[in-house]
């Protein structure tokens, strides 16, 4: 019996462009999300409406005959987690852990988690962050990133799981939900385009390494299908982009300066953000493919016509 491809969180922005893509290569998949299916049915494509956190989901029906699993399952952003860590923790460390508890020892799946570059190391001691970097999060969703991190290393000692989580950058580009509070270059796009002032937390030197929606794909697929893979790699570009940066190429773009309303700087927000991918390269044979600029390119593109 072939195995088959398990994607939790596949209603997201992450999810609903890999989906698609793990379907083209030929593989079956079962997809879940808390939200209805956002896919047009597929012969190898089954949709199950699941809550991770929830004890009663049979989970080990649904992992029956899994032997790859993509986690990109998670229900909250940093603004959002430290207004409620327990929270935070119950529904996407505790359902992360009920996920990993349910596996079939069997199959001991390859786990490609999607955890958080721009969020697990916080302050930055240098630019760009290697793998070895200590992980100080700044927020209650990096503390988890990095807590189901070791949950997995925990079950790969156990014998149970062959894990690699992949620290994603800023992920951008066609297809991401504005109406989720995150993803700068979206909102400011949207805003750009409806005339309306872009909301920008402090002076705009925050630096951010963005990865575009397809070379993120792409390192996840890379990743799952990869024999050997270190615990954790660095998904960027090695090159950081400010606030600032975004709104220039939106000036630019539309030939009209942009309308600004500054807000208070938040704690949560490193001042840097930069990743080194070289691991990922050598271990993988991953690199980024899109620019900043083309990628910026076809996010206005893409929502210029969604917008008409």
């Amino acid at each position: 019996m072939t195995a088959k491809v398990l994607v939790t969180g596949a209603s997201g922005f992450l999810g609903r462009a890999l989906v698609p893509a793990l379907l083209a290569l030929g593989e079956t998949v079962i997809a879940t999300g808390r939200r209805a299916c956002p896919f047009p049915s597929h012969a190898r494509l089954v949709w199950r409406s699941v809550d991770l956190s929830e004890p009663t989901q049979p989970l080990r029906e649904l992992l029956c005959g899994v032997g790859l699993i993509y986690h990109l399952s998670w229900s909250t952003i940093p603004a959002e987690s430290n207004l409620a860590p327990s929270e935070d923790a119950r529904v996407n460390i505790v359902g992360s852990l009920r996920l990993l508890e349910n596996v079939e020892s069997e199959m001991r799946p390859r786990v490609v988690f999607a955890s958080s570059g721009g969020t697990v190391y916080g302050r930055l001691l240098h630019a760009p962050a290697a793998e070895d970097h200590p992980l100080n999060p700044l927020s209650a969703y990096g503390v988890s990133k990095r807590t189901v991190e070791s949950y997995l290393e925990f079950f790969a000692l156990l014998g149970k799981i062959r894990p690699v989580s992949l620290r994603i950058g800023n992920v951008f580009g066609p297809g991401q939900d504005a109406s989720r509070p995150f993803g700068a270059i979206t909102h400011f796009t949207r805003s750009a385009l409806a005339g309306a002032p872009i909301r920008l937390f402090g002076d705009g030197s925050i630096v951010r390494d963005y990865v575009y929606i397809e070379d993120a794909v792409d390192a996840l697929l890379r990743a799952g299908h990869a024999e050997q893979a270190s615990h954790a790699l660095n998904i960027g570009s090695g090159k950081g982009h400010s606030l600032n940066d975004v709104i220039g190429a939106l000036q630019e773009h539309f030939h009209e300066p942009i309308q600004v309303e500054r807000m208070p700087a938040r704690l949560f927000d490193a001042p840097v953000s930069v990743l080194d991918p070289g691991k990922a390269l050598r271990e993988i044979g991953w690199s980024p493919r899109v620019s900043f600029e083309e990628g910026m390119r076809r996010t206005i593109a893409s929502l210029t016509k969604t917008a008409q």
